[in-house]
């Protein structure tokens, strides 16, 4: 298994400052042009905490873009189209919190995880302590992060039965 990131699952994480636990939970990749979305004044070190955690920077090309521009509709931009045309073409899993997104991916047939599924990854594999995975959970829907309520009352309890 090899993840394939999306800006929106980097950002989350960025957030909590844990991009460090995608590669822990399998090797990691991001298009460049993904990469270049992440850069912004508000977490003006993300680019550099993706190269820390070693995810390596895929090249893209033309045909690629081209292909992905094709493809592209329902509010989902180029690049995540490359993202997802990528994914299909590698056999990678699309981590992403974007919702249409996922719905492209699973349109395309293309394997999908979101911030729940790293949540309970990084909890199973006992990559973090539960407490600093429920900071996770409390931080996410003050910057914006909209996550199913019953999911995230499933997490809660799943977390806190341990602490």
């Amino acid at each position: 298994m090899i993840l394939l990131a999306d800006t929106s699952i980097l950002i989350d994480l960025e957030h909590v400052g844990s991009i460090g636990v995608l590669p822990r939970l399998a090797p990691c990749e991001i298009l460049d042009v993904v990469l270049a979305e992440c850069e912004n004044e508000k977490q003006p070190h993300i680019i550099q905490h993706i190269e820390d955690a070693g995810i390596t920077v895929i090249e893209t090309s033309r045909d690629l873009a081209f292909r992905a521009n094709t493809l592209r509709r329902g509010g989902v931009s180029t690049n995540d189209m490359m993202t997802v045309c990528y994914a299909r073409d590698h056999e990678r899993i699309v981590l992403t919190g974007d919702r249409p997104m996922r719905e492209r991916c699973a349109e395309l047939e293309v394997k999908f995880r979101g911030s729940i599924w790293v949540t309970e990854e990084a909890y199973r594999r006992q990559l973090l302590k539960p407490s600093e995975l429920l900071h996770w959970l409390d931080v996410w829907p003050t910057v914006g992060r909209r996550l199913p309520a019953e999911e995230l009352t499933r997490l809660r309890l799943m977390l806190t039965s341990t602490t």
